[in-house]
């Protein structure tokens, strides 16, 4: 949106996918030239972003001294008033200018404005031009400047211009008044996806899903329904891709129950001494997994006997990384929604195509996940960071369970569906790209030596009475058990724990405006060489908003008791499963929103920089 009355701007679509340049010229002293482009959308998946300009403003002095900056602008922001509040705070120039067009109209307002721009849709260059002020002209006036945003500044002389947050605060007379300079109103949680809805997204001929990226966005946002969530877990897993018709559906489910069946008989009819090691061993983690959960102990739906089978059938036919403790937590959620055996297996396969790397001996994956996490505790709350420190030395060993099963500990089994679909729907769309039937069998039986090199590290840290060891300190151990000191397991539908004298209670509607500022914090992740390596940020801000949720008790752990030199995991262990999903997944996607479009906007600035 270009001026606050006119609206029209900012929703058009031909508009939004133009380049547009603003050459900006003086026969002065000062120049500016402002190179402006209108972004849609990231390439970054599932997240709608506001329509995006990005400026190269470039200022010369007398003794030609060149200041440069790059600019980009959430379009929401953009008018008259702001341009020249903009102009004025980055060449400290006090309004003493004017703004003219190439045809030397001089620009006094919005509706100028608003008209240059629109004259200029096809084509490539709009040329303003900005001029010293003579006293024979007026110069331009900042009277009803906006001042509800600042300017984050980056390395090579990038600046993001962004709205002012206001999120968290709580809401006042005053708020509600300003709330059209953000372009928001404060309304209620998006609803889930209902069938009705999931049914429109449908082609009524064939079957087909006709945008996938709206459907996972829309998961996001809110995830979907019961009655659904089975269908759209083959969506988000890729099981189902976009391109399938109902009968390449029906087709797809019948080649993955015989797939499956065979590689079932297979390793059933053998009587191997490994084969028997691995069931005993998964079957005792099988036999205390999700306990509390009626479906996990109806002996008529054999529940558990199926999950040993899927559990079986992966660490068989996947020697890398074999079983590791922590798989049946994975397992479980999917067997209860999708309750189809083979089904159930072929996602939790595209699960593990994502996570396996989590599971491997080598510790890359999470030591990887732990390093994220240290530096986005440091990155929003240092406050905190350091009273971790003093805890738990820093090493976040408390922590390595949320990482290692993204946070399916942490919260109610009736809440991690919800969950686990909107972190998933904020994936990539290639991280579940496992749609191949004769993948599924694609390496040979597992071997005795692969028995043997089961994680123990993870085994051990799973422990939440062990959260205190280093890597370094860790010995094997049979006794080992990631449910060892689950004390409140049985206690799941309890009252949460968590104190609510946090700064985030429940009243609070932390819902995301479509203009969505962006706090300093993220200047920390300015520099992005791999974005795979950062895919999985969505777990990362989960971890951040249990640390949110329960901040007033941690900084009020004391730190003299020598004698527990572990109260943070002490304390998040008497809540497992009792933190509040619907606030975490809230302020998860908040901090997530924000890095997505802070890394989008980065990558514009430093791709014009190069």
């Amino acid at each position: 949106m270009l001026s606050n009355n006119n609206t029209k701007m900012h929703s058009s679509y031909s508009l939004m996918t133009t380049s547009d340049t603003y050459i900006c010229d003086s026969n002065d002293e000062t120049l500016l030239t402002i190179t402006s482009n209108l972004i849609h959308r990231s390439s970054q998946p599932n997240i709608h972003l506001p329509n995006i300009v990005i400026f190269i403003i470039t200022f010369n002095q007398l003794n030609f001294c060149q200041c440069q900056k790059r600019l980009s602008i959430d379009s929401s922001l953009l008018s008259y008033s702001f341009l020249v509040g903009l102009i004025n705070r980055l060449f400290n120039l006090h309004s003493n200018f004017l703004i003219k067009t190439k045809h030397n109209f001089v620009i006094t307002d919005d509706f100028e404005l608003d008209g240059c721009i629109m004259n200029h849709v096809n084509e490539s260059i709009v040329e303003l031009t900005v001029d010293r002020h003579d006293k024979h002209h007026r110069r331009a006036n900042e009277t009803n400047a906006n001042d509800n945003y600042e300017l984050i500044e980056t390395e090579n002389d990038c600046v993001i211009a962004t709205i002012k947050s206001i999120t968290f605060r709580p809401e006042t007379l005053f708020k509600k008044a300003t709330s059209w300079l953000h372009s928001s109103t404060n309304t209620t949680a998006n609803k889930c996806l209902t069938k009705k809805e999931f049914l429109q997204m449908l082609d009524h001929s064939n079957g087909r899903l006709l945008n996938i990226h709206t459907f996972r966005q829309r998961i996001y946002d809110s995830g979907c329904e019961e009655s659904i969530r089975s269908t759209v877990w083959y969506y988000l897993f890729r099981i189902f891709n976009e391109t399938m018709t109902n009968e390449d559906k029906n087709q797809y489910q019948i080649k993955v129950r015989e797939q499956y069946d065979a590689m079932k008989q297979t390793w059933q009819n053998k009587n191997e001494s490994e084969i028997i090691i691995l069931e005993n061993l998964i079957q005792k983690d099988v036999t205390r997994t999700d306990s509390t959960v009626k479906f996990f102990d109806n002996k008529k739906n054999l529940s558990r006997q199926k999950l040993l089978n899927i559990l079986m059938n992966y660490c068989i036919y996947h020697p890398e990384p074999g079983y590791v403790q922590g798989m049946t937590d994975m397992v479980a959620p999917i067997l209860y929604v999708i309750n189809d055996e083979p089904l159930a297996y072929a996602c939790f396969c595209a699960l593990m195509h994502y996570m396996s790397p989590l599971f491997h001996p080598d510790g890359i994956a999470m030591n990887r996940r732990l390093d994220l996490l240290r530096k986005t505790i440091r990155a929003i709350d240092i406050e905190l960071w350091h009273k971790i420190e003093q805890c738990d030395i820093g090493n976040l060993m408390f922590a390595y369970r949320w990482l290692l099963l993204d946070c399916k500990r942490e919260f109610p089994f009736k809440d991690i569906s919800r969950v686990f679909e909107t972190l998933w729907a904020s994936l990539p769309i290639d991280r579940f790209e496992f749609t191949n039937v004769d993948d599924f069998s694609s390496l040979p039986i597992v071997t005795r030596r692969r028995l043997s090199t089961i994680s123990s590290v993870t085994n051990t840290i799973l422990s939440s009475g062990s959260n205190s060891l280093t890597p370094e300190d860790i010995i094997p151990s049979e006794h080992s058990s990631i449910d060892a000191h689950d004390s409140d397991y049985r206690e799941e539908h309890s009252s949460s724990a968590f104190d609510l004298t946090t700064s985030y209670s429940k009243q609070e509607k932390m819902t995301i405006k479509s203009s969505i500022p962006l706090e300093r914090w993220l200047t920390n992740f300015s520099s992005i060489d791999n974005d795979n390596d950062f895919s999985d940020m969505f777990t990362i801000f989960l971890c951040m908003a249990i640390l949110e949720q329960n901040r007033s008790s941690i900084m009020h752990i004391s730190t003299s008791n020598v004698d527990n030199d572990d109260q943070i995991g002490c304390y998040f262990a008497r809540l497992a499963r009792k933190n509040d999903a619907q606030q975490a997944l809230q302020l998860a996607r908040h901090y997530h929103r924000q890095y997505v479009l802070f890394q989008m906007r980065m990558k514009q600035l430093l791709l014009i920089a190069n």
